[in-house]
């Protein structure tokens, strides 16, 4: 199993009462109705780019450290995590991999 951590950005939207998560490392904006909903999509978007990144390039770009990451006023900083099996030491086994978007 390969492990990867990302700093994420979550801003409350206070006209539509949700939470928007921002993955600046890798492009990526989701939202959801409670912080939970927003984590969870955050973190299948992270865990989608990871498997395609290692599969297709053989590497996941470095995150950005949690220290580095610019705070906003009404911000807070999360640590997002994708678990990845069937990968050793980053690279995939043989197998084909399928995707539920």
């Amino acid at each position: 199993m390969k492990q990867f951590v990302f700093p994420a950005v979550l801003y409350k939207d206070k006209e539509n009462r949700g939470y928007t998560i921002i993955l600046h490392d890798i492009s990526v904006c989701t939202e959801g109705e409670s912080v939970e909903e927003a984590f969870c999509r955050a973190k299948e978007f992270l865990e989608t780019y990871c498997r395609c990144a290692l599969e297709y390039n053989g590497e996941v770009e470095e995150a950005t450290k949690y220290e580095d990451v610019e705070k906003e006023p009404e911000t807070i900083v999360l640590l997002v995590d994708a678990c990845l099996e069937g990968f050793d030491d980053g690279k995939p086994k043989k197998e084909k991999f399928s995707f539920n978007i």
